[in-house]
C-alpha cells in the first residue's frame, strides 16, 4: 500500500507543475507614461497636478497677497477633488499630488484639512492630564487658512468602430475664505486615443 501511494504522488507532481501558469514581473519607471487600459491613471494625475499648480503659482493673486501681508505666504486648504466622470476615478491620488506640488513649491503655507479630526483628538488627549503641562499643546492656536483650493474632473467619450477617444477636463478654483471672492480658476485637458481590434468597448 505504501509503495502504491508513492507512485501516485510521483505521477501527480509533474502534472501539477504543468498546470501552474507562468508568471513574470519587473519594476517600471513611475515617471514613464504607460497606457495599459482606457482609464484615468497615475500619470494623468501627476501631469495634471504639476501643470495646474505651476500655473496657479505664477498668477497675480500670489504676488498681490504677499505684497499686502508684509511678505507673508498665503495659507491654503486643499479640498477633495470631485469626480464627475462615469468611471471609478482615484481623485484621492490627484488631491495628494496637488498637495505635494503646493507644499514643495515653498510659495504657500499649507493646512492639513484631511487630518483635522485626528489632530483635534490628539490635542484633547494632551489636555486630559496624561501629558506634562510643559509639552501639552493647547487648543485655539490653529492657523486660519486664507484660501480654499477646490476642483473637479469630468470627461467626454467618443467611440466609432474600434476607435475610442476620452478627454478629461480638470477644473481648479481658488476662493478667498474671508471674502468668498474667486481669485483664480483654470482648466486642464488630457485627451487620450485608443484602438481595439475585433472587439467592442
Amino acid at each position: 500500500m505504501i509503495r502504491s501511494t508513492k507512485v501516485i504522488l510521483l505521477l501527480a507532481l509533474p502534472f501539477s507543475a504543468a498546470c501552474t501558469p507562468g508568471f513574470e514581473g519587473e519594476y517600471s519607471d513611475p515617471a514613464k507614461s504607460e497606457i495599459v487600459d482606457d482609464k484615468w491613471n497615475e500619470i494623468d494625475a501627476r501631469k495634471t497636478a504639476e501643470h495646474m499648480i505651476k500655473g496657479m503659482l505664477e498668477k497675480p493673486w500670489l504676488q498681490t497677497f504677499v505684497a499686502g501681508h508684509k511678505q507673508q505666504k498665503p495659507i491654503v486648504i486643499v479640498d477633495d477633488v470631485e469626480n464627475r466622470t462615469s468611471e471609478h476615478l482615484d481623485v484621492k491620488q490627484l488631491t495628494d499630488y496637488i498637495q505635494d506640488e503646493l507644499i514643495n513649491s515653498g510659495k504657500v503655507r499649507f493646512v492639513n484639512k484631511g487630518s483635522r479630526e485626528k489632530l483635534l483628538e490628539e490635542i484633547k488627549y494632551q489636555q486630559s492630564g496624561n501629558v506634562s503641562k510643559d509639552t501639552a499643546k493647547k487648543s485655539g492656536k490653529q492657523i486660519g487658512a486664507d484660501y480654499l483650493l477646490s476642483g473637479s474632473v469630468s470627461s467626454q467619450e467618443h467611440m466609432m468602430d474600434e476607435r475610442k477617444t476620452v478627454t478629461y477636463y480638470t477644473t481648479l478654483t481658488l476662493t478667498n475664505i474671508e471674502t468668498f471672492e474667486l481669485e483664480w480658476s483654470t482648466k486642464y485637458e488630457i485627451k487620450k486615443s485608443f484602438r481595439r481590434a475585433g472587439a467592442g468597448w
